[in-house]
């Protein structure tokens, strides 16, 4: 019996962990998505992860990142939530413009057009963008997900379509690794 409680403990922590991650993996993907859809003036479906599913890892790891941030300093009000979320995730996005052109050769996204723009790689209106979505992730998001998880932590359906999710990604990882990006 004890042995039981503290195996369901652990997958209990993982699932919710990974269910988190997921969520915010596709959510990016959809932001990406959408995003794309309207800089690039392009109608119809552009895929902007490099996963074939609708996944963006870089979100889910970015939210853990960010969420360890706001836990060191303390930060649960909307208002610095927003301000701390913008700065941090802008600047974020500055160092990978950086790495990405060091590594890859060309860059992934180009703000050039953008009012108050640095070399193209922020902007204004990106980063603003970023602090709303980390201010809905963290305030609005992130707690609905904990009272669902809550709510239906001991659901066989639940459990069952997590697996179900959490294979693919693993499979859709283990195939773009084996395949090769399609960036």
């Amino acid at each position: 019996m004890k042995n039981d409680i503290f195996k369901n403990k652990y997958w209990n922590l993982f699932r919710d962990n990974m269910e988190c991650f997921l969520t915010y993996c596709f959510f990016g993907w959809v932001y990406e998505s959408v995003w794309c859809c309207m800089i690039y003036h392009r109608r119809g479906f552009i895929n902007r992860g490099f996963l074939f599913g609708p996944w963006l890892p870089i979100y889910g790891i970015g939210f853990f990142i960010i969420l360890g941030i706001f836990t060191l300093l303390k930060v649960k009000k909307p208002l610095p939530v927003f301000l701390v979320g913008t700065i941090v995730a802008t600047t974020a996005e500055l160092i990978a413009s950086y790495i990405i052109d060091a590594t890859v050769g060309t860059p992934m996204w180009d703000y050039t057009g953008y009012f108050m723009n640095f070399d193209g790689r922020i902007a204004l209106v990106p980063a603003l963008m970023f602090g709303l979505l980390i201010w809905l992730a963290i305030c609005l998001i992130q707690p609905a997900i904990k009272k669902l998880q809550f709510k239906f932590r001991e659901s066989k359906i639940h459990n069952a379509c997590f697996i179900v999710i959490a294979v693919l990604f693993f499979i859709d990882l283990i195939c773009r690794i084996w395949l090769g990006s399609n960036i």
